[in-house]
C-alpha cells in the first residue's frame, strides 16, 4: 500500500514539474517575440537620411529648428505623423552626417531633452530651441480642476541611422514604439 501511496505521489510531482518547465519555455518564447518585434532605441540601417527623405513620408513639418547649440546636427524638424486611422504623434527629429556622429553627439541632447528627467526649462536647458514644443501639462488639479505641473512629451528617444528621434509617448516603450513608426515610414520605399 506504501509503494501505491509513493508512486501515486511522484506522478503527481513528475506532472507538476512537467507543467512548470512547459510554463518556463512558453513563457521564454513568448518574451522573445515580444523583443524581437521591438524596435531597437539604437540601429543603423545603413542609410543616411535627408530632410527630403523624411518629407517624403506621410510626416508633416510644423517647424524647422535652427541648429545653434546642437552640435554636429545639420537639421532639425519638429511635426507630426499621423498613420492611417490612427492618432497624429509629435516627433522632433535631428539629422547627423552619421550613424556614429547620431550616437556620439546626440545622445546626450536626446536624454536632455526626453523622458522623466528632461530639462524643460529654455534658460536651463542646453538646446534652447523648441523647447516649448517638448513639454506639455500634466499632473491632477486641486480637485479635478486644470492640469497642475509640466512634463516631457517625449518619453524617450531612438537613433535610426543618423537620426536622432525625439518621439512622443507616456513612457520610454510607448516612445520607442512611436520611433519604430516614423523609422517605417522612412524605409518604406526603400
Amino acid at each position: 500500500m506504501n509503494i501505491l501511496i509513493a508512486q501515486h505521489k511522484h506522478k503527481k510531482l513528475l506532472k507538476l514539474g512537467l507543467l512548470g518547465l512547459s510554463l518556463f519555455a512558453f513563457s521564454a518564447c513568448a518574451s522573445a517575440t515580444t523583443e524581437e518585434k521591438n524596435f531597437p532605441q539604437i540601429s543603423d540601417p545603413g542609410q543616411v537620411f535627408t530632410l527630403d527623405d523624411l518629407l517624403e513620408t506621410t510626416f508633416k513639418e510644423s517647424s524647422n529648428y535652427s541648429t545653434e547649440g546642437l552640435p554636429g546636427s545639420s537639421n532639425v524638424s519638429y511635426g507630426f505623423l499621423r498613420i492611417p486611422g490612427g492618432d497624429p504623434y509629435e516627433y522632433e527629429v535631428r539629422f547627423y552626417k552619421s550613424h556614429q556622429e547620431a550616437v556620439d553627439l546626440g545622445t546626450p541632447l536626446a536624454i536632455e531633452g526626453s523622458g522623466d528627467t528632461a530639462i524643460l526649462s529654455k534658460s536651463d536647458s542646453t538646446y534652447k530651441e523648441g523647447v516649448k514644443n517638448r513639454r506639455m501639462a500634466c499632473g491632477s488639479g486641486v480637485g479635478g480642476g486644470a492640469r497642475s505641473g509640466i512634463c516631457s512629451k517625449f518619453g524617450s528617444y531612438a537613433i535610426f541611422g543618423n537620426l536622432v528621434m525625439l518621439c512622443e509617448g507616456a513612457d520610454k516603450t510607448q516612445s520607442v514604439e512611436r520611433c519604430g513608426l516614423l523609422a517605417t515610414e522612412l524605409t518604406k520605399n526603400e
